[in-house]
């Protein structure tokens, strides 16, 4: 079209995607055709994979043909892209006359070339604007709202769009113009699929047939509804570089990850990238400079008589460094792990990702922790209420993290719904500028994040004091198993819909951190002066932990999170632990205890769609799936 206008990155990372449609500067309806970007290579692509992942099987494979398991499992497929430029193309190419009295239709899908005037050609007075009107199907589909074949005289080349006054696209109505055909007149009918749509066999119930011709119908949507695109990412935290791309290769990284979250191990990440000469020296290790220090000491002082003497000394210290590095080698530290918890391999294996995301702080950053900081510090000084306070709501964690790199990734997309299953998980089209691979755009934002974990101990505690008796794991540390307890408990739980009665344990827990976490940000929200929807949760419920962060680029929401830890901390816990009402109650509290006015937060802060939620999980009271709560998390008698 030859114009250009500006949009920032997360306004393309959430709007302006391959396949929707907007309103282009001077009124014109188009349709982004493509995104040209940057190639990260230096963001770590697999851990990326997996989170996505992670989110994408809560579609059945058969809901997500371009995102099966096989596919995500093999980062040669992908290619991450920082949006740069987008390239759009004219969409619908059907025209409308907005003379009321005539309102022809006229399509030009099929054609290249436009008409050059902007008048009606059969009215002569009224002018040619783009229908605004499109069809879609949740398999992804997309097409132009295109006048029908008139069934009397056999064309659509006279069709008029009869709105009948309303907006209601049920009222409205085709026409045809032709006089032979009396202006008759036919609903909005928007057609089969005709892309999934497949005719069932004859002999098939008529009833069958019926339900088959429902599930392909197309929706008329004015083309900027919500329902005609649904943006699919995800975000993470702090994602490790490429540096560890070496150590993603072990078969146990997910134990090791583990291994470091519970302090079996206190190596860093990156010292588990063997290379080829690495391991070969864990098979026949030699001598540091600390051990080369000892040995000509310990000569100076005459303790070797031969050199015999000196070469049993050497060998004894080959040996010690051989075993240590046998105990220290990523088998033996994973089988310490499964030892000491009782918990299988497998498990960590699937926890991995997000053990390690909880890790990544400790690893990557220094983080400024309250309750290790010591008293004598200036700042400090005004925060130990803040420390007794976090302690007395049972938290184990409560750090500021700087200067956090966060990374807003988007791989996909659906439409006409959300819900998993009941619409396709889409991929963008294949990059041809990158050897045909599937694009996942993403952007990086350097934010500041408060990371918040329960006490476990609490945490098992109270589910005790509601009548739940937990299964801990039977491993030689009875510390460590009680922890791996609740890694364990999330394993094949579907975070993303409503938990049942059926997983009791599972719903007290995920409740609790969740409710918690939505708590903590809007009263952040309040002291920070900030709009709830600047801020977002970030859960990771195996190692009982949440994160607040600054989800925009710039503004007023830089550094708010620091000024929150340093001067109203001990304000905002206080009053998360006295949100205990809602303006809604009693009606609120008696059915779920949990709405807009106190729980809930916007679809771009929290990723659960507000479910599993309560204030019971707090503070006591009813729950829809598990009856009444006797003790909340924030009891006192805790």
């Amino acid at each position: 079209m030859g114009r250009k206008m500006n949009r920032g990155k997360q306004q393309v990372l959430f709007n302006y995607l391959p396949g929707r449609t907007f309103d282009f500067e001077g009124g014109v309806i188009s349709r982004i055709s493509r995104i040209r970007g940057l190639q990260r290579n230096d963001l770590n692509l697999q851990v990326l994979l997996m989170k996505i992942q992670e989110e994408a099987r809560g579609w059945d494979e058969q809901f997500r043909p371009g995102l099966p398991d096989r596919v995500l499992s093999d980062a040669s497929r992908f290619v991450l892209l920082e949006p740069k430029n987008v390239d759009a193309e004219l969409f619908p190419k059907v025209f409308w006359c907005d003379n009321r009295s005539c309102g022809r239709v006229f399509d030009y899908s099929n054609r290249d070339d436009l008409p050059r005037q902007v008048t009606c050609s059969v009215c002569r007075t009224g002018k040619l604007v783009q229908l605004r009107f499109v069809k879609i199907h949740h398999c992804g589909a997309l097409e132009p709202l295109a006048p029908p074949v008139c069934q009397q005289c056999g064309s659509s080349n006279h069709m008029m769009l009869d709105t009948r006054g309303s907006e209601r696209i049920s009222n409205f109505r085709w026409v045809c113009r032709n006089p032979q055909c009396n202006g008759r007149r036919v609903s909005l009918y928007p057609g089969l699929c005709r892309v999934c749509y497949q005719p069932n066999n004859a002999q098939q119930p008529n009833n069958a047939q019926a339900a088959n011709r429902r599930e392909n119908e197309m929706s008329i949507e004015v083309h900027r509804a919500g329902r005609t695109y649904y943006t699919q990412t995800t975000t993470l935290l702090n994602i490790p570089r490429r540096q560890l791309d070496a150590f993603f290769n072990l078969s146990d990284w997910g134990g090791i990850a583990a291994a470091k979250f519970f302090r079996i191990t206190n190596r860093p990440l990156e010292d588990f990238n063997l290379s080829a000469s690495s391991q070969q020296t864990t098979l026949n290790p030699g001598l540091s400079n600390d051990d080369l220090t000892e040995l000509m000491s310990r000569q100076a002082r005459g303790e070797f008589a031969t050199p015999e003497q000196m070469a049993v000394a050497l060998q004894e210290m080959q040996q010690r460094n051989q075993q240590s590095q046998q105990r220290h080698a990523p088998d033996a530290i994973a089988q310490q792990l499964v030892t000491q918890t009782g918990v299988p391999l497998t498990t960590w294996r699937q926890a991995g990702q997000e053990i390690l995301e909880t890790i990544m702080p400790l690893e990557n950053g220094r983080p400024k922790k309250l309750l290790e900081l010591p008293p004598t510090t200036q700042e400090i000084q005004n925060a130990q209420v803040a420390q007794q306070t976090a302690q007395s709501m049972g938290l184990s964690q409560l750090d500021l993290v700087t200067d956090f790199p966060m990374i807003v990734a988007t791989y996909g997309y659906t439409r006409a719904e959300t819900t998993p299953n009941r619409c396709r998980l889409n991929p963008f089209p294949p990059e041809r500028d990158h050897g045909g691979k599937l694009p996942i755009y993403v952007d990086e934002v350097q934010a500041d994040a408060l990371l918040l974990s329960l006490n476990p101990d609490r945490v098992y505690s109270w589910l005790q004091r509601n009548g739940y008796q937990p299964t801990v794991p039977n491993g030689s540390d009875p510390n460590l198993a009680r922890r791996a307890y609740f890694v364990q408990l999330f394993e094949d739980v579907p975070l993303r819909e409503t938990l049942q009665g059926n997983r009791p344990e599972a719903r007290m827990v995920f409740g609790l951190l969740h409710t918690l976490s939505h708590l903590c940000v809007r009263q952040a929200a309040l002291l920070c002066g900030l709009d709830r929807t600047s801020l977002s949760e970030y859960l990771l419920p195996r190692t009982l932990t949440f994160a607040i962060y600054c989800n925009h680029r710039f503004g007023a929401t830089i550094g708010a999170l620091t000024a929150l830890f340093e001067q109203s901390l001990a304000e905002w816990l206080n009053a998360v632990r006295n949100a205990r009402r809602c303006v809604y109650d009693p009606v609120c509290r008696e059915r779920e205890s949990s709405c807009h006015a106190c729980t809930h937060l916007a679809e771009t802060s929290c990723r659960f769609f507000n479910l599993n939620l309560g204030r019971s999980f707090l503070f006591g009271g009813p729950d829809s799936q598990l009856g009444n709560i006797q003790v909340g998390y924030l009891d006192p008698s805790l």
